[in-house]
């Protein structure tokens, strides 16, 4: 999965750098996002800016109450026909080491950058303990 994420990337970057030779600089101008607000129990919020070709995103993810429910909020780039998503969950480790999914007040930070730029969607989402099944929000175009 990460070696295709990084194929995908790459070649994104090679498409879109060869589109926007000469092209002007593109500010790097900070823009507010946050998904339409699905679920009431968790929240997402925070920054995207594009340049050089890229767009750039961080932010925050928070669950605010332990109810069978993992947080979680999931990006789509697009250029193109071409998509890529970067989904992220909030996660506790063991003393062991071994990682599983957090049920629970937390708040984690994320950050998520990609080549595709035509288009950037956010959309909230859960993931159920039991089922280990994600329920998806409505999706929001940010640009």
């Amino acid at each position: 999965m990460r070696r295709f994420a990084a194929v995908a990337l790459t070649a994104g970057a090679l498409l879109t750098g060869t589109a926007l030779a000469g092209a002007p600089a593109e500010a790097a101008t900070a823009h507010k996002w946050a998904p339409y607000n699905s679920y009431g129990n968790l929240s997402a919020w925070g920054t995207y800016t594009r340049s050089g070709g890229s767009t750039y995103v961080t932010g925050y993810l928070r669950d605010s109450k332990k109810n069978g429910w993992t947080a979680c909020v999931r990006f789509l780039f697009t250029e193109g026909s071409k998509k890529y998503w970067s989904r992220f969950k909030i996660v506790g480790y063991t003393s062991s080491g071994s990682q599983y999914n957090f049920d629970g007040k937390a708040t984690v930070k994320i950050k998520t950058s990609s080549t595709y730029s035509s288009h950037l969607w956010v959309q909230e989402c859960g993931r159920n303990k039991k089922t280990g099944k994600y329920l998806y929000g409505k999706g929001k175009k940010l640009f």
